[in-house]
């Protein structure tokens, strides 16, 4: 378990469950694109932000922290390296949302695909290390 401030406690476990929630709307949001389905695309982007802003605000605000003040030197230095490599994911997404206006996406199509595979890729990359590499150190570092 992580603490967090306030005396609430979140868990990795919580976390790959949000995970996996991201995954699917995100596995949502790239089959809308590849079916050129706009209404689909602004739905699935929706949802997608919705989720994944509280979420990146959690793991940025509170868990990189909590890390990086790990008493396990492994963990630190990890959850500070994700930090320096993956931190700016939030902002990312954040600057894709506003940039790419329904009337955008329509006229610039083949590049609102690309920004989308960028993205979505950049997110599946972060939430993969975080499954494979951060938790399952952490978890050993608390047993």
């Amino acid at each position: 378990m992580l603490r967090r401030e306030k005396g609430r406690r979140m868990d990795t476990q919580t976390l790959r469950k949000q995970h996996d929630e991201i995954g699917e709307m995100s596995e949502a949001l790239i089959n809308a694109v590849i079916a050129r389905d706009r209404l689909e695309v602004a739905k699935c982007r929706w949802r997608l932000a919705r989720v994944l802003i509280a979420h990146l605000a959690v793991e940025d605000k509170w868990l990189y922290p909590a890390l990086v003040r790990d008493s396990s030197p492994r963990v630190s230095a990890l959850a500070l390296n994700f930090q320096r490599e993956m931190g700016g994911l939030a902002a990312d997404f954040n600057a894709y949302m506003l940039e790419w206006s329904e009337d955008r996406i329509t006229s610039e199509w083949e590049a609102f695909q690309t920004a989308t595979w960028a993205l979505i890729e950049a997110l599946d990359l972060r939430i993969r290390r975080e499954n494979v590499e951060l938790y399952p150190l952490r978890e050993a570092a608390k047993a």
